[in-house]
């Protein structure tokens, strides 16, 4: 077995919450290779040849975000952003994954809730996306950074994202008047871009919608639980009887739930839906309508017959009969549904009639001439269940094999041991009405906003504004001198309460702000320092020396600072000591950073071995890092390399711990002066002897 440290070879892929953008342009007609998507998340795909550099970025940074945004509206039910009627009231959800907090993990909203049927509709997740694409599209096209040195690009207005949910695909239209120059050729004037990504998000919803209603109308859920609650013995859940027993029965509720909880998980998990892509019945369909039949056949009669079973009986029949649902007609065979209960989202449970949670049957003393006693104990139990289930409709052939899964959730219903869902009209959260010239609407009032360091206080020039409100995003401008005041002066589009502000600069993270109606409005604005990095390595047997890295060794690193949030994801190799072009924004300010570096080693043709780095808190002044250059990152390695599970034990205290090694220290420099190679370390004693505090 592979020891947990190990690592395969070659699974060194960065991941970074700032979406890394490699361009290689071979003359004019090879394009640009992108490479945007997370691991897992499937191959780019290649748009056509000819496309020239620029469009193409624009439409896989389009592609990349548009499906981004889709991932958060399957895992949250159609919702990129939830109505407050629901993100307000944990119980209108359910969190996909249990025990993290819900600001977290995505939230699975009911699509049932109080009797009434509630969903968003085609129209509002259209909108939703187009929102998303249209807020976090800057953050992939970063100003065209990436072609500065060969194209003058110059945009010409504010974009505009449309989105279509076809039968088989996602459209996503950008309207965006933008000129494209080449240096020393004609510019070229684009105004739309197009991508059309394969996610069914149409069908899948409808998919949702009918299994939603066949559920309200079946109750399919109810009965399985009902039916399986009957299926324990009445030791363990009782329901009606009457026993030859001396004394009274009781039970405890708490077990009861417990019973019904250890058994529902796995049956919610077993149920198949018919017409969708599931595993395959033992039987024919023919073999089960016979058992079917049969079955019937003994219902129906009127008087008593003897139940006659065909011959052959596929030995999954309960199963086929109980937890398989035919909800539909339509031919979904290409998405593959399954349903899941977890029981920490919680199950509420009640029993009539209870004494404090403990149900007790009721005992008759019968006295006879012929027997002294007969103890008859009867009992009759109504019970009352709720709990969520949420529903996942995965198509595997999504985003060119990566996959897509749309889900939602909504509660099974029991009172007094009959299912119970009173079915109103539906609700459905329909998309709100913009006219097409909602940023060119002005309101009356002047509005003045200024972005401020909030380090320093100073006001900042060339700090670019746009209005946000609800989907809709306007520019508004640029603060500049008014000769007293670096801001921005002027109307605010109308018909928006409370507007969001975003500003964008250069050399600062991008800030957020709700406007309040105060005048003149500002926002503090987080100045950073992008540096260059570097790692050196320090042996435990001789510490106070350093050297760099040797040619089978390689480093993984994360850093991260939660507020504000600022995280980097990054591999480092050998060849990139001398010429690497990798960098990393720091805030410039006070800082602590979580710092997370990995040193690996090839210990065999396809393995490598953690053998040492620095993982603790990293703190950082602003007279250190204002105007910094590069951070060289100072690692420990054990000598020997580890082998066994103790050492790697005995490594992992030693990255921990900075208290044991205080020469390794992280150097922030000034200027891109070459790192020299220090005098040669000593060769290491064998064993090494780490030292003890």
């Amino acid at each position: 077995m592979r020891n947990k440290y190990f690592r395969k070879r070659g699974a060194k892929k960065a991941q970074i919450t700032i979406f890394i953008i490699i361009g290689v342009i071979v003359l004019f007609s090879a394009g640009v290779y992108i490479y945007l998507r997370q691991t897992g998340a499937g191959p780019i795909k290649f748009l056509q040849p000819k496309t020239p550099p620029v469009e193409q970025y624009i439409l896989a940074c389009m592609e990349k975000t548009a499906e981004d945004g889709l991932r958060i509206l399957g895992a949250q039910g159609g919702f990129i952003t939830f109505p407050d009627s629901i993100d307000a009231n944990p119980a209108r959800y359910v969190s996909l994954v249990p025990g993290v907090p819900a600001d977290v993990a995505p939230k699975v909203p009911y699509w049932y809730w109080q009797g009434q049927t509630e969903l968003p509709s085609l129209g509002y997740m259209e909108q939703q996306l187009e929102g998303y694409v249209d807020i976090r599209l800057g953050d992939c096209i970063q100003n065209f950074t990436q072609f500065t040195e060969e194209y003058i690009i110059t945009p010409l207005g504010a974009w505009h994202t449309d989105v279509v949910f076809t039968e088989k695909e996602t459209v996503v239209s950008l309207d965006w008047k933008i000129d494209i120059q080449q240096k020393g050729q004609e510019t070229t004037e684009k105004d739309q871009f197009i991508v059309n990504l394969d996610a069914q998000v149409k069908r899948m919803y409808e998919l949702g919608r009918e299994l939603l209603e066949a559920e309200n109308e079946k109750q399919f859920y109810e009965q399985m639980t009902i039916d399986l609650m009957a299926s324990h013995p009445e030791s363990d859940i009782p329901f009606d009887g009457l026993t030859l027993h001396c004394g009274r029965q009781v039970w405890a509720l708490s077990q009861i739930k417990d019973k019904l909880l250890y058994s529902l998980e796995p049956a919610i998990m077993g149920i198949r839906f018919r017409n969708t892509d599931h595993p395959p019945w033992l039987g024919t369909e023919d073999e089960y309508a016979k058992v079917r039949e049969a079955i019937k056949s003994v219902k129906e009669s009127e008087t008593v017959v003897p139940l006659v079973l065909p011959k052959k009986i596929p030995p999954d029949s309960y199963d086929y009969f109980q937890y398989y649902f035919n909800f539909t007609n339509k031919d979904y065979s290409e998405f593959k549904v399954t349903s899941n209960f977890r029981k920490e989202w919680g199950m509420n449970l009640y029993a009539t009639p209870n004494e404090y949670g403990i149900l007790k049957s009721g005992v008759q003393d019968l006295k006879s001439r012929i027997m002294s006693f007969l103890c008859l104990n009867t009992f009759h139990f109504v019970y009352d269940v709720y709990y969520p289930v949420m529903i996942s409709i995965n198509d595997p052939e999504a985003f060119h094999g990566g996959g897509y899964v749309f889900r939602y959730a909504f509660p099974v219903q029991i009172y007094h041991n009959k299912g119970d869902r009173s079915i109103q009209p539906p609700i459905e959260f329909n998309p709100t009405e913009f006219d097409l010239d909602y940023c060119d609407a002005y309101g009356e009032e002047e509005h003045t906003v200024r972005a401020v360091d909030v380090i320093t206080n100073a006001e900042l020039s060339r700090a670019n504004l746009t209005f946000r409100c609800m989907t809709q995003a306007c520019v508004l401008g640029t603060t500049r001198t008014n000769n007293v005041h670096l801001q921005w002066t002027g109307k605010f589009p109308s018909g928006c309460g409370n507007p969001v502000i975003e500003v964008q600069r250069e050399d600062y993270l991008p800030a957020y702000e709700q406007h309040t109606g105060q005048e003149p409005f500002e926002i503090k604005m987080w100045p950073t320092q992008e540096v260059k990095f570097t790692f050196l390595k320090h042996l435990s047997a001789a510490p106070e020396s350093w050297k760099f890295l040797e040619g089978d060794e390689h480093i993984v690193m994360s850093i991260e600072h939660k507020d504000p949030e600022v995280s980097g994801f990054y591999t480092f190799t050998p060849e990139e000591t001398f010429n690497s072009k990798q960098t990393m924004e720091l805030l410039r300010a006070d800082a602590t950073y979580d710092v997370n570096i990995m040193l690996f080693k090839q210990i065999g043709p396809d393995e490598d071995a953690m053998v040492g780095g620095w993982i603790g808190k990293w703190e950082v002044k602003y007279d250190e890092i204002a105007d910094a250059s590069k951070v060289e990152f100072h690692i420990i390695q054990r000598v020997p390399l580890p082998r066994g599970d103790m050492d790697f034990v005995e490594t992992y205290m030693m990255m921990t711990n900075q208290s044991l090694f205080p020469q390794v220290q992280h150097v922030i420099r000034r200027g891109d002066s070459p790192v020299q190679e220090p005098a040669p370390v000593p060769e290491a004693p064998t064993p090494a002897t780490i030292p003890t505090q």
